[in-house]
């Protein structure tokens, strides 16, 4: 895989760099809420997780469950 973006040293691919700027950005929103009271320090840190699981995790660890919602030309 050739990219020029790098997380740790790890190349990313195009659609996990995506990806992680959603995640930078709904982080940022989330942390925002924090100081106004909207949620919680644990609650921010379960959310976190949960988010990054979703966005990262789940598409390179499980896409042959997900194959059947795609479409193929």
């Amino acid at each position: 895989m050739r990219t020029g973006v790098r997380l740790f040293r790890i190349p990313v691919c195009t659609i996990c760099h995506d990806q992680l700027q959603d995640f930078v950005w709904v982080s940022l929103v989330l942390l925002a809420l924090v100081p106004t009271g909207f949620i919680s320090g644990a609650q921010f840190a379960v959310e976190e997780v949960l988010l990054f699981a979703v966005l990262v995790l789940v598409k390179h660890r499980l896409p042959r469950a997900f194959d059947r919602f795609t479409q193929h030309a």
